[in-house]
């Protein structure tokens, strides 16, 4: 690769980490996150969270499935398989992300039918309904965007969490959030060659994918904080 290559290359991929801090940056001002840092999150709160985060987990696993069916490119398809591998545990079921929430209910004395009947508003509703919608694009680069937001943003959200968690179950010591936060920051650098991997030609999609990602992460932040309990049917 020439020089001026690798320039252009390194451009392209400052680009889309410029776009991502910029998002990531604006979600750590979202009120949910500076309320749990300073542990102002109310106890129902916090366990809408882990309610909101394990329904989004428990479609993850499909959303990679629908990216892995959408890439051309070998590269980017192994890096998606393994990233759907630790979503399923890598071969151990009970190790799925998605059984880390339910774990963690259970550790807090939360039945796990809370979980089921859980009714979910209008946040955690578009979130899914983007991340499903997105993983079908035609594009890579708008999947990938939404990809290194939400993975990107682990670190922030689940640290916020955990200053928020102690306080109420403060003799439970679980791995759950620190867990999340090493795998995730390692899914984020894999979509990062990823994103160099389908060239700099789907940069502006990837960065479109970005703003999709703040959207879904932001609105279910709004739905654990309970900013849709007012209204379950908007007047005609």
């Amino acid at each position: 690769m020439s020089t001026q290559l690798q320039n252009l290359n390194l451009k392209y991929l400052k680009d889309i980490e410029n776009a991502v801090n910029s998002s990531l940056e604006r979600i750590r001002l979202h009120p949910f996150i500076v309320k749990g840092y300073s542990k102002d999150l109310t106890q129902e709160q916090v366990i809408r969270w882990i309610l909101c985060a394990g329904r989004e987990s428990k479609s993850f696993p499909k959303i990679i499935e629908n990216m892995i069916e959408q890439t051309d490119n070998p590269s980017v398809a192994k890096i998606l398989q393994e990233n759907l591998n630790d979503e399923y545990g890598n071969g151990n079921p009970e190790h799925a992300h998605f059984m880390h929430y339910l774990h963690l209910l259970d550790n807090i004395k939360v039945n796990r039918q809370v979980f089921d009947d859980y009714q979910e508003k209008v946040g955690i509703k578009l979130a899914l309904s983007l991340a499903y919608n997105i993983s079908t694009q035609e594009s890579q680069g708008v999947a990938l965007g939404y990809m290194l937001v939400n993975e990107g943003m682990t670190c922030i959200t689940y640290s916020s969490v955990k200053s928020a968690f102690a306080p109420y179950y403060p003799d439970i010591k679980t791995p759950f959030f620190d867990i999340h936060i090493e795998v995730d920051e390692h899914h984020v650098d894999e979509l990062y060659k990823a994103a160099k991997h389908i060239g700099e030609v789907h940069l502006s999609d990837i960065l479109f994918g970005v703003s999709i990602g703040e959207r879904g992460m932001a609105v279910l932040l709004d739905e654990a904080l309970g900013i849709f309990d007012h209204y379950s049917e908007i007047p005609s």
